[in-house]
């Protein structure tokens, strides 16, 4: 896949460092530097500032962003649009995803999809919930992995029903009991991701009345899980991201059961690329993909 500046600068402002963006991207660290001074060079003033933690846009680069941002969509809109006239499935698919779907299930989706198509490449963008509908919304990535509801004018795709479990440390006094309720969870002390990754969360704590004791919260959902090994508190998480986790903790379902509802969204069909439909096709047919099984 070969890059423009004003996609590799979008990343790199996206990233915030140019080590990282160069890694993901498969350029060199000098490259990288290489197209975003020569993008400077042409606007006539600095779009990064860099410091020894990373780089961050300058005021100018906040005021160009959304224009380079359109003009990068367009450019991807019109590859998307000739692959669509000549029937060809091929192209960049981007893709927002959360922490669980990109541990658990895109190295496999990846794989399979490319075995299929294998003239599609991936561009992979990672956020919370929010972030993730805002890329989809304004056109930064085709679709994105997020769980319902979606905001509208979204279209989702179910994919998996996710058991929400509580979490308890070792030796705590809840973990006498085989199964957890609501306000004997909401009566103890919480540990809990930021607002943008906790909705599913939020919406199992609000779907019973009383006080919700919030102890902390943590800027990801395996922060949260190390506090909660440490005796910090209890937290409540999808099955998803306790796959293969290597903590010491102890696991209940909560009574009556609670889940999340993970699915694949896009803005309408009829308004995205044939290489869109095609994946959103292919995860919602289980001859292709089964969400039960465990990465491989």
């Amino acid at each position: 896949m070969i890059l423009n500046r004003y996609e590799i600068f979008l990343k790199t402002a996206e990233i915030g460092n140019i080590t990282k963006t160069a890694e993901i991207l498969h350029y060199t660290q000098a490259g990288i530097s290489h197209a975003i001074a020569a993008l400077e060079k042409e606007t006539g003033f600095s779009l990064l500032a860099r410091s020894a933690s990373g780089v961050t846009l300058t005021e100018n680069g906040k005021r160009l962003l959304p224009y380079i941002q359109t003009l990068v969509n367009d450019q991807h809109g019109l590859s998307q649009a000739i692959y669509d006239i000549n029937e060809t499935v091929a192209g960049t698919l981007r893709i927002a995803t959360f922490t669980s779907v990109s541990t658990q299930w895109l190295p496999t989706i990846i794989r399979k999809f490319q075995a299929d198509y294998p003239l599609v490449e991936f561009d992979l963008l990672a956020g919370d919930y929010d972030e993730i509908t805002e890329r989809i919304l304004s056109g930064r990535v085709d679709c994105g992995f997020l769980t319902a509801p979606v905001a509208d004018p979204l279209i989702f795709h179910l994919l998996y029903k996710d058991p929400m479990n509580v979490l308890l440390p070792v030796g705590h006094p809840l973990t006498k009991h085989d199964v957890l309720t609501l306000p004997e969870i909401k009566k103890e002390p919480l540990v809990l991701p930021t607002k943008g990754s906790d909705n599913d969360i939020q919406a199992v704590l609000n779907s019973t009345r009383g006080k919700t004791n919030v102890r902390y919260v943590l800027n990801d959902d395996f922060s949260v899980i190390s506090m909660v090994s440490h005796g910090f508190g209890i937290t409540i998480m999808p099955e998803l991201i306790l796959r293969n986790l290597n903590y010491s903790l102890e696991i209940r379902p909560i009574d009556p059961p609670q889940y999340r509802a993970i699915g694949i969204a896009s803005m309408p069909l009829n308004r995205v690329s044939v290489l869109t439909k095609t994946f959103i096709q292919y995860l919602t047919d289980p001859s292709k993909i089964n969400f039960n099984e465990p990465c491989s």
